[in-house]
């Protein structure tokens, strides 16, 4: 193979700092989750910047959502590589996550200034935030997938399959389940005309994205049998930003299961965590960032920067390194009609997985003859409807909790 162009290789380190210039404001004006997020990345670098074509832009969408892994931070990645190669796409991907990673470790340290976090009243308020907010996701993915008694079935089947099992291989079992019965949804699909044009990673790339995603996998399992609370916490996060399909909302469950059951973090904490994501800009993944300075957070603040730079990286790197793999390969596979019909399966399967999680942990934990439960749910509820910002109604619960506990 021919050694890369140094000239190429300094105007792509050039470029890459523009990228990453931009997606660090980017990372900051991103409120919303990854559907605001996609609309936010099209309007600014499509349609205003010109950095790609639509129909590019399409097809880069489309593979960010049929992966596991963070959809709209795996967009980012993708639109970084096409403007500046693999500089571009690292620059793209650190600058849309450092704002909220920093937003987040920031928050746990004003946690640890609170006299009791784990039972203040504005805690509880998050955990009401979180569970409106996640109630909200199951109803709108609902309007949008569950299209025909097909797909209903299979979302109704993949969330009595969820609450009856908590095996570690059910929800990837469950989703290539549905990609299967997909297929038998819309016969009347049709494929692409063409293959949009598109900056390939190298064949070099690819095997190496290849080989470090088997090394991630392989290295989370014997991370997970090890004493070692960190080890066993970098492990979950390694397998669940492996597994997940649909984003933050539906990383809850995995997490929740490998997280709190395993006794690594209170659940109560876990749900203002999750609300916290919704209330700072940037990607839902950042919980990870939580959860890392939460672990770190006894150690001093070098120990908290740096175990929320690791877990942050742990759920997020399994999917950039797959969106590397597929991407030489997703022209083919983006025409043929039989995709379509697999992700509208995948995407009624996620709908009822996200259901479960809302069912159990986070409806089964909340105490709801609190008076703060019910309110909380209903300022969400309300924000949506009168159109406010979600951070804002976020706040509304927190300081809702803090006043009823007064």
């Amino acid at each position: 193979m021919a050694p890369a162009d140094p000239a190429n290789l300094r105007s792509d380190a050039r470029t890459a700092l523009g990228v990453l210039g931009r997606f660090l404001i980017l990372g900051c004006i991103g409120f919303g989750g990854p559907t605001a997020h996609i609309a936010l990345f099209e309007r600014q670098l499509v349609v205003r910047r010109r950095w790609l074509d639509p129909t590019a832009f399409a097809s880069l969408l489309a593979l960010s959502i049929a992966l596991p892994g963070p959809s709209s931070s795996q967009l980012a990645f993708a639109l970084g590589h096409q403007r500046a190669g693999m500089l571009g796409a690292l620059a793209a991907a650190v600058g849309f996550t450092l704002p909220s990673m920093l937003l987040m470790t920031g928050a746990v340290v004003g946690l640890s200034f609170a006299a009791d976090a784990r039972s203040a009243g504005w805690m509880l308020g998050l955990h009401a935030a979180a569970a409106g907010v996640v109630m909200l996701a199951v109803i709108a993915m609902a309007r949008s997938h569950l299209v025909g008694p097909g797909r209903a079935a299979i979302a109704a089947g993949a969330t009595i399959a969820a609450l009856g099992c908590h095996a570690p291989w059910l929800p990837i079992a469950t989703i290539v389940l549905a990609a299967c019965l997909g297929q038998l949804l819309s016969p009347d699909a049709h494929p692409h005309d063409e293959a949009p044009s598109l900056r390939l990673p190298s064949r070099a790339a690819t095997v190496m994205a290849g080989v470090l995603l088997v090394a991630l996998i392989a290295g989370s399992f014997v991370l997970s049998i090890l004493p070692d609370r960190g080890a066993r916490l970098v492990a979950a996060l390694i397998q669940a930003g492996s597994l997940v399909i649909g984003g933050g909302h539906v990383v809850l469950p995995l997490l929740e299961r490998s997280v709190v059951d395993a006794g690594l973090l209170d659940q109560s904490l876990f749900a203002g965590g999750y609300a916290l994501t919704q209330a700072v800009p940037g990607p839902l993944f950042s919980i990870a960032s939580f959860l890392g300075a939460t672990h770190g957070l006894p150690g001093g603040t070098a120990s908290l920067l740096v175990w929320s730079i690791v877990c942050t990286t742990a759920l997020m790197l399994p999917g950039m390194l797959m969106l590397l793999l597929a991407m030489r390969g997703w022209h083919g596979l983006a025409a043929w009609s039989g995709t379509s019909r697999a992700l509208s399966g995948v995407a009624a399967a996620v709908t009822g997985l996200l259901a479960a999680a809302w069912i159990d942990p986070i409806a089964t934990t909340l105490d709801w003859r609190s008076s703060v439960t019910v309110p909380g749910i209903l300022i969400i509820v309300a924000s949506v409807r009168l159109r406010l910002p979600i951070p804002l109604a976020i706040v509304g619960c927190a300081a809702w909790g803090w006043l009823m506990a007064s």
